[in-house]
């Protein structure tokens, strides 16, 4: 997939830009990452770990018989982990602890309707 980075890091800016969003990635199935603003040395490391993560939930979701996942929240001491998939790829954004879950799933769709329409484009 030939997908311009700049123009999803720009969406990814302006989801990171919220208060209680701590970095975002936009990863491949394949564990590859797109793009990200973590600014972790271990970004690569946790693009694959995510995509195998998700394909675990997949899997686990389509055993139940649950249709698929449409939104996925892991809640630790630290933080909160959501996850969407958007096309061939995977949005993963990280959150502090307190926060808003409602308008981070919100911005999450947003982001996830621009990435969308970019990967159309393609």
């Amino acid at each position: 997939m030939n997908l311009r980075s700049d123009s999803v890091e720009t969406i990814l800016q302006r989801l990171t830009d919220l208060d209680d969003i701590i970095g975002a990635i936009v990863v491949g199935k394949d564990g590859l990452i797109v793009t990200g603003t973590l600014h972790s040395e271990d970004e690569e490391v946790i693009g694959a770990m995510s995509a195998a993560a998700f394909g675990s939930m997949t899997n686990f979701i389509a055993q139940m018989n649950s249709s698929s996942i449409r939104h996925v929240i892991i809640e630790t001491e630290n933080g909160i982990i959501q996850i969407e998939e958007v096309s061939d790829l995977i949005l993963v954004v990280t959150t502090q602890a307190a926060s808003n879950l409602g308008r981070v799933r919100l911005e999450m769709k947003k982001a996830c309707r621009q990435i969308s329409q970019l990967v159309a484009s393609y």
